[in-house]
């Protein structure tokens, strides 16, 4: 599905440079940029979720550390 994408100019100019550095064009670099992010949140959501479930696990060590 095409989009258009609209930056303001000092974006559009790092999107050009960073096109520019890595020979890409501007909109693999975003599909990239895209991608790091979707990977990075899913980290992020994978490492709350497994904080959570080891927070519910030991809660009651936890709390007899906090003492």
């Amino acid at each position: 599905m095409a989009m258009t994408l609209r930056l303001d100019d000092e974006h559009d100019r790092m999107l050009e440079a960073l096109a520019a550095k890595f020979g890409r064009s501007k909109t693999e670099v975003v599909e990239i940029a895209l991608d790091e992010l979707a990977a990075r949140e899913d980290k992020s959501a994978r490492s709350r979720a497994a904080f959570e479930r080891v927070r519910t696990r030991d809660a009651a060590l936890l709390e007899r550390l906090s003492r």
